[in-house]
């Protein structure tokens, strides 16, 4: 192995171990696979993760699972292991393999995939199930995960992989990418998505590649993944109101950031808050109603309104749009299941075409420089007695 690795005979893909480097100390011990021989320089290339180095052939061993791969390339015959045979395994085993390395594979797979589908490792194909989605979304991240993989740009290999995780998780814009990849098989979008895909940029899509996990911190999109259980919301509540009564809230559309802006400037647009009271203390859209999500759960959607603001959304203000936000508006966070709630407690009145959810929600809201309040203790924002109406409130049967 030295002599053809000093003449330069080791091929592309060979796995390898840096070692004795002096300029670049920090990648000694590190894993990679060779690239090329570079004969007039007497060099090999090494790909470490998105990053290649060269070194001389005495800067390398032979990585341990190449050895592996060696020896089960030698065939089948039967093999009478001497003491030789032994202590040059037993070197094998006592090499300490770098972690990091399996890191890097993993990250570099994530940045050399094309789209969305790649990235989350699932077949190029239309699915709905929303666990496969999750479980392959659970399994990427914590490969690239910056508490993990110390690789310098896992922050961004984590947010790609985020980023592929809520596209896919929402039926539209899983649709939509696949219509744009041109696929054929298995995916004939209508006449009326086909018009829409192409008409993207129109009135509620100001802001349809706000891809805003790329503007936030790790632990703001960790926070957004947990959202998750918006989707166990969602499927608690179909269960609930799955009696064909009320719009389809697969019909309620998205409104970008700049748009509720406005509509929220000019007085002309009903803001609900459906986050939990820990997340809609530290703040709030100026002028948003309070409707925990969890409460709607427990004491139903009407206990939860209150008078006064379905008075609000039946009479007050009842040709204005219904604009529902939470921490960040993901395709399955717990705004979808609010929708889902008031649609059918107002079948007769309240139609899918009125009610927006917010895209990038509180997150993007800020992000794009919109004002932010703390909750008062009175006036529209407060939801005057809600508390005091949930103590009198009935539970469901089912849930006492």
């Amino acid at each position: 192995q030295k002599r053809e690795r000093d003449s330069g005979e080791w091929k592309k893909g060979y796995m390898v171990l840096l070692t004795g480097l002096n300029q670049m100390r920090d990648l000694n011990g590190r894993s990679g696979v060779i690239v090329s021989w570079l004969g007039e320089r007497s060099r090999y290339e090494v790909r470490l993760a998105n990053r290649v180095v060269r070194a001389k052939p005495e800067q390398l061993d032979v990585h341990p699972m190449q050895q592996q791969r060696d020896a089960l390339g030698k065939g089948d015959e039967v093999v009478f292991i001497t003491e030789d045979a032994k202590v040059a395994r037993a070197g094998t085993y006592a090499v300490k393999l770098d972690p990091q390395f399996w890191y890097d594979q993993a990250l570099e797979r994530v940045f050399e995939a094309t789209n969305e589908f790649e990235v989350l490792d699932l077949p190029v194909e239309f699915t709905d199930d929303f666990n496969k989605v999750r479980k392959q979304y659970r399994k990427i991240s914590l490969s690239v995960h910056p508490d993990k993989n110390k690789h310098p740009q896992a922050d961004a290999a984590f947010r790609k992989v985020y980023g592929a995780f809520e596209t896919l998780s929402d039926m539209g814009q899983q649709r939509r990418l696949l219509f744009d990849l041109g696929m054929k098989e298995g995916f004939a979008p209508t006449e009326k998505e086909r018009e829409f895909y192409e008409k993207a940029g129109g009135e509620d899509e100001d802001d349809i590649m706000f891809q805003w996990w790329w503007e936030a911190s790790v632990p703001d999109v960790e926070k957004a993944a947990e959202e998750a259980e918006g989707a166990d919301m969602d499927l608690y509540a179909a269960s609930w109101v799955s009696d064909g009564l009320g719009g389809d809230v697969n019909d309620v559309r998205w409104m970008g950031i700049k748009k509720a802006q406005d509509l929220h400037a000019k007085g002309r647009a009903i803001f609900i808050d459906c986050r939990e009271h820990n997340d809609y203390s530290h703040g709030l859209i100026p002028s948003a109603w309070h409707v925990p999500m969890s409460a709607v759960m427990r004491y139903g959607i009407v206990n939860v309104l209150g008078k006064e603001l379905i008075h609000t959304l039946l009479s007050a203000k009842r040709h204005a749009l219904i604009v529902v936000y939470s921490n960040v508006a993901t395709p399955f966070s717990r705004c979808k299941a609010f929708c889902r709630w008031l649609l059918r407690a107002g079948h007769s009145t309240l139609p899918a075409a009125r009610f927006r959810r917010l895209r990038g929600g509180i997150f993007g809201w800020q992000h794009k420089g919109g004002n932010t309040a703390k909750p008062l203790t009175n006036g529209p924002s407060a939801n005057i007695g809600l508390e005091e109406r949930l103590k009198n409130a009935e539970l469901p049967k089912d849930l006492e």
